[in-house]
């Protein structure tokens, strides 16, 4: 009997897990098959924003770069910012279609390197507004000045790295959070030593909220009570020097980072390589620009959604303001209690 129940107890459970696979590959199915295509998902934009983009034509690049200037001065999402980015590089791409690009092709690219997020891309974008049209190129007495300054957040991003390594981690915070520094720190993270510049604002939280010294409060000494004359022992928790623990190739990395900001007054190519780490030049050639933001410069026209043929089937896009009026809508259809 004890062996029927156990087969009969197996039987049940195989059938049930045969039924919860079915299930759910029926669901996973169903899933992929629902999901649309990057192109075809249709963010919701604010109605002005809807109806400058299904205005849009290829035929006048212009148009495009200059919707790409109002809404990223409008834009309060993400998805904002990557479409005033998309915008941005559909200009560049139309307006050199025909193989005489005017103004709308190299001011797309410094657009783009202004809400660049790594000054390496940006620094690619100045270079291929440059070779596009020289005349974008920054003077030579702008170099010469600009060369020989500090700007006061460059500085305060420098003290910042240098009080976290210290241990002051009170005046480390403070530091951090003054306007611009944690900008400065996403764009010379790898810098620091780590694969991504994140990483690098991770670990400076991280080191800056561990101080100051729990024990000691960073005086490296304790009281010992119940002495007299008063005595005064090493820190246990700090061992008489707060402050991360840094290795050494962590120490030079801060030292290089800081070097970077403070404008280094080594220029040989020793000093280069220790900065950028031997990292490849990037040459600015126009026709990888697309790919670089992974747009296709074949679908410039919005129909819910960018499609390469203006006859696309419309249907209404949904927009921030309908969804609010409907929600009002909604609230006032509710009944009474």
């Amino acid at each position: 009997m004890k062996s029927q129940g156990r087969a009969a107890f197996w039987l049940g459970l195989a059938w049930i897990m045969a039924g919860t696979l079915c299930v759910s590959g029926s669901r996973a199915m169903q899933s992929d098959a629902d999901i649309p295509d990057a192109d075809e998902r249709r963010p919701e934009f604010p109605a002005w924003i809807v109806t400058r983009l299904e205005s849009l034509n290829p035929d006048n690049a212009e148009s495009y770069f200059l919707l790409g200037e109002e809404v990223i001065d409008a834009a309060t999402s993400k998805t904002e910012e990557t479409l005033a980015r998309r915008l941005f590089g559909l200009a560049f791409e139309l307006d050199r279609r025909d193989g005489s690009p005017t103004w709308v092709a190299p001011s797309s690219c410094i657009a783009l390197a202004s809400i660049a997020r790594l000054e390496s891309d940006a620094r690619w974008l100045r270079a291929l507004a440059n070779r596009i049209d020289p005349r974008y190129a920054p003077p030579a007495w702008r170099e010469s000045v600009s060369g020989g300054a500090v700007s006061s957040v460059a500085f305060t991003t420098a003290e910042a790295v240098g009080e976290t390594r210290a241990g002051n981690g009170i005046q480390a915070r403070n530091l951090l959070g003054k306007p611009g520094v944690r900008e400065l720190l996403l764009r010379y993270g790898k810098l620091l030593g780590f694969s991504a510049a994140t990483g690098a604002v991770w670990q400076i939280d991280q080191w800056a909220g561990g101080w100051p010294c729990r024990e000691c409060g960073n005086e490296r000494v304790v009281f010992r009570p119940d002495t007299d004359p008063p005595s005064y022992r090493e820190c246990y928790t700090c061992r008489g020097n707060p402050g991360p623990v840094l290795s050494p190739a962590q120490l030079i990395a801060q030292l290089r980072f800081e070097s970077r900001l403070l404008h280094g007054i080594s220029r040989s190519w020793g000093a280069q390589l220790a900065i950028d780490m031997g990292a490849p030049l990037r040459e600015p050639v126009a026709d990888e620009l697309a790919a670089v933001l992974g747009i296709d410069a074949d679908k410039p026209y919005w129909r819910s959604g960018w499609n390469a043929t203006p006859d696309a089937r419309v249907t209404s896009s949904p927009t921030l303001d309908s969804t609010n009026t409907s929600d009002q809508n909604d609230s006032q259809e509710l009944p009474d209690d």
